[in-house]
C-alpha cells in the first residue's frame, strides 16, 4: 500500500493559469492541434463503429438480447484488450509513439473495412461469420484502445504545464462527446433505415473516412515529438532495444500497477475509475433491456423512443453530462484539493442514480443520465490529470493502459456480477441501486484517504499532502 502522507517535494496546490491567459498559453503548444485533430477523428470513428455493431448484436430483430447475450457481447469486443493492453502499451513507452500510434490506427482502418465487406455480404448471421465479426471488432476496439493511450500520454508533450489540466479536461471531454455524436448518429440512422445488414454497412462507411484522417494528422508530426522522451532510447542498439522491449511487454501491467501506486491521487482516483465503470456497466445491462421491453411491448416510456432510438437518446444525454464535465472539473480543480474533487464527482453520480434507478422509467433513467454522466467523467478528468501531472514520462504510457484495462473490464465485470439477478425485462429496482452504492463506496474511499492525508500533513510539519 502506497504511503498516504505528503510528498514535501511536491507542490501543495494545482497550478492553473490566470484567468485571460489561456489562449495565450495554448498558442505556444506544439503540435496540439494535430494530436488533437488525430485523437478526435479516431474517437468519432470510434462511436460509429460501436453503435454499428450495437445495431447487428444488439438491436437487429434477430438478436436475441438476453443478459447473458448482453454481457458476453461486451466481453469480447473489451475483455480482450484489457488483458493484452497493458503489455502491448509498454511500446508507448519503448519506441516512437508516433509510429505506433499510426501504424496501429491504419490497422484499425483495414478492420473496419473488412467489417463493412463481412456485413455487406451477409455472413454475419452463420455461425463462422458471427465469429469473423467479434474477430476484427477486437482488433479495431483493442486498436482504437491503443491509439487513445498513446495520444492521452503524449499531452503533456505538446501542451504548456500551466494549462495542462484546463486543456486535458477539454479534450477529454471533447472526445467523449465526439464519440456520443457517433454513435448518436449512427444510432439515429438505423432507427429510420433499420438494423438490417445493409443499412448496418453503410452507417460504418463513415468511420473509415474519420479514421483515415485521424492517421493523415498523426503522421504529419515530426519524429519523436509526443515522446517518449528517455535520452537512453537513442544510445542503444536495435537489439539491445528489441530485448529491452519484449522485457517492457512482459513487465507492462506490474509497472503501470508500480507507477499508480506511487501517488494516493492517481490509486484513489483510478480506484474511483474502476468502481464508477462497474456501476455504469450494471445500468447499461438494465437500460438496454427495459428499452427492449418497452419496444417490443409498444409501451410509451414517455417522450423517449424506445429501443435503438431510446439507446441513443441515453448515450446522447451521458455525453451532455459530461461536455458539462469539461468545464466542471477544471474549475473545480483550481479551487479545491483533486482528491476531494473526485468524492464530489462519485457523490453526485450516486445521488443521481438513487434518485432516477428505482424508477425503471426510461424518461427518468435519460434525464438523470445527464448527471451520471457529468459525476463519472469528472473522477475520470482528474484520474488522467493525476496520471499526466504526478507520473514520470517514461512510466505514463504504462499507468493510461492500466487505466484502460481497469475502464473496459470492470464495465464488463459489473454485468457479470449482476447476472444471475438481471430479469430477462431489465426490471429490477433492487439492481438498480448497487450502482449507486459502488458510486458511494468511491467517494468514500477518497474522503478517508484525504482526510488521513491531511491529519499525517500537520503531524509532519504542517505539510500539505500530495493528493491536492
Amino acid at each position: 500500500m502506497t504511503s498516504l502522507s505528503a510528498d514535501p517535494a511536491e507542490p501543495s496546490d494545482p497550478v492553473e493559469p490566470p484567468r485571460g491567459r489561456l489562449s495565450a498559453a495554448l498558442r505556444e503548444s506544439d503540435g496540439l492541434g494535430r494530436l488533437s485533430t488525430a485523437r478526435l477523428a479516431a474517437l468519432l470513428s470510434e462511436g460509429i463503429h460501436q453503435a454499428a455493431l450495437g445495431g447487428v448484436v444488439l438491436f437487429s430483430p434477430e438478436a436475441a438480447t438476453t443478459p447473458a447475450a448482453i454481457a458476453g457481447g461486451f466481453a469480447v469486443m473489451l475483455l480482450p484488450y484489457s488483458i493484452v493492453g497493458p503489455f502491448a502499451a509498454a511500446a508507448l513507452d519503448r519506441w516512437d509513439r508516433r509510429v505506433v500510434v499510426a501504424v496501429a490506427a491504419l490497422v484499425r482502418t483495414l478492420a473496419i473495412v473488412a467489417t463493412i465487406v463481412l456485413i455487406a455480404a451477409g455472413a454475419v448471421r452463420t455461425g463462422p461469420g458471427l465469429a469473423a465479426l467479434f474477430g476484427l471488432s477486437l482488433v479495431a476496439i483493442g486498436l482504437g484502445r491503443l491509439i487513445n493511450t498513446g495520444m492521452t500520454a503524449a499531452m503533456p508533450k505538446v501542451v504548456p504545464d500551466r494549462v495542462l489540466a484546463a486543456t486535458n479536461s477539454v479534450l477529454v471531454t471533447a472526445g467523449s462527446v465526439i464519440t456520443a455524436v457517433g454513435a448518436v448518429a449512427a444510432f439515429a440512422v438505423l432507427a429510420v433505415l433499420g438494423a438490417g445488414d445493409a443499412a448496418v454497412s453503410w452507417t460504418l462507411a463513415p468511420s473509415v473516412i474519420t479514421a483515415l484522417v485521424g492517421v493523415w494528422a498523426i503522421l504529419a508530426l515530426p519524429r519523436r515529438h509526443l515522446g517518449p522522451d528517455d535520452d537512453e532510447i537513442g544510445r542503444h542498439d536495435d537489439a539491445r532495444t528489441t530485448g529491452d522491449a519484449v522485457r517492457a511487454f512482459g513487465g507492462g501491467l506490474a509497472e503501470g500497477v508500480r507507477a499508480a501506486r506511487s501517488s494516493a491521487l492517481v490509486w484513489v482516483s483510478l480506484t474511483g475509475v474502476t468502481l464508477g465503470r462497474a456501476a455504469f456497466g450494471i445500468t447499461t445491462m438494465l437500460a438496454i433491456l427495459l428499452l427492449r421491453d418497452v419496444e417490443s411491448a409498444g409501451a410509451g416510456g414517455g417522450p423517449v423512443i424506445a429501443g435503438m432510438g431510446g439507446f441513443g437518446l441515453m448515450s446522447a444525454t451521458v455525453a451532455a453530462g459530461m461536455g458539462v464535465a469539461a468545464v466542471v472539473a477544471p474549475w473545480a480543480m483550481a479551487r479545491a484539493r483533486r482528491i476531494l474533487v473526485v468524492a464530489a464527482g462519485a457523490v453526485l453520480a450516486a445521488i443521481a442514480q438513487a434518485v432516477v434507478g428505482p424508477t425503471l422509467n426510461p424518461t427518468a433513467l435519460v434525464l438523470g443520465a445527464i448527471a451520471i454522466g457529468l459525476g463519472t467523467q469528472v473522477v475520470k478528468l482528474v484520474a488522467d490529470n493525476a496520471m499526466q501531472t504526478d507520473v514520470p514520462d517514461t512510466r505514463r504510457g504504462g499507468v493510461f493502459a492500466l487505466q484502460d484495462a481497469l475502464f473496459n473490464s470492470a464495465f464488463v465485470v459489473g454485468m457479470v456480477a449482476a447476472l444471475p439477478l438481471v430479469p430477462a425485462d431489465g426490471r429490477s429496482v433492487s439492481l438498480m441501486l448497487v450502482p449507486a452504492v459502488l458510486y458511494g463506496v468511491s467517494a468514500s474511499i477518497a474522503v478517508v484517504v484525504a482526510t488521513r492525508s491531511e491529519a499525517e500533513a500537520e503531524r509532519s510539519g504542517g505539510q500539505r499532502a500530495t493528493t491536492h
